[in-house]
């Protein structure tokens, strides 16, 4: 693993139960390079002209990593809004479709792309579920939910961090876990970092997290997260007492 890429593994929690559903496998460099980070991964192959290469073998990478996980469990993917052409799943055709859900970043352009809406088309045709990545940070909010008809929608940390104690983030994620539970969209709260925005959160109705307070990235998947349950059972014990 310090030699070669490989992949690190962050879990997405079922805030009411603390079961880990999934992981999201995260690219990683060699431990303790200057390549360590995907941003100087990308960088460097963009300066090099190896960005295709690199986004194949992320996959390939972050694909490796399933056998790892248990089998409730599913495993998500990022794929490069700009490639849409590369398969989901290159070299990996025994793998059961249906547990690897890809990510499509709001950050990169999406209604102006119709190659990666045809593709979206495909990869759902083939099992996959899609998620919208980082909402709420990029530039086309409510246009990529009505043209992606995503399955998941990951609310980015912009809209998480403080929403605790800011009564704006509260307005907007109150009104994504209505319009979530209106479309079937599964909404996952990015970047959930503090004790406050878990309980928040729980308070809302939000079913599903991910975050540092959750569980870093890291190389070994986890089963549960002790966060989660500690938060839900002091939610339980106030609606008993009240």
């Amino acid at each position: 693993m310090g030699t070669r890429l490989w992949a690190a593994l962050q879990p997405v929690v079922n805030l009411h139960t603390g079961k880990v559903v999934a992981h999201e496998a995260l690219l990683r460099g060699k431990l303790g390079s200057s390549w360590e980070s995907p941003a100087a991964l990308f960088a460097i192959a963009r300066r090099l002209n190896q960005r295709v290469n690199l986004e194949i073998t992320a996959r390939k990478v972050g694909l490796s990593r399933l056998s790892d996980l248990p089998m409730n469990q599913n495993l998500f993917l990022n794929v490069d809004n700009l490639k849409p052409d590369i398969p989901a799943m290159p070299g990996f055709s025994r793998i059961d479709s249906r547990r690897v859900v890809l990510e499509i970043s709001e950050r990169r352009p999406i209604l102006t792309n119709p190659a990666l809406l045809r593709q979206v088309d495909i990869w759902r045709s083939e099992g996959h579920a899609i998620a919208l990545d980082d909402y709420g940070a990029g530039y086309m909010g409510t246009g990529a939910i009505l043209e992606l008809h995503p399955d998941i929608l990951k609310v980015d940390h912009l809209l998480i961090s403080g929403v605790d104690h800011d009564y704006r983030r509260q307005v907007v994620v109150k009104s994504l876990v209505q319009m979530c539970g209106e479309l079937n969209i599964e909404l996952i709260a990015e970047g959930i970092e503090t004790q406050k925005e878990l309980y928040t959160l729980q308070k809302f109705g939000v079913n599903y997290g991910q975050g540092f307070l959750l569980g870093r990235p890291q190389q070994t998947p986890l089963l549960e997260s002790s966060a989660a349950l500690f938060y839900r059972d002091r939610i339980l014990d106030e609606m008993l007492t009240t």
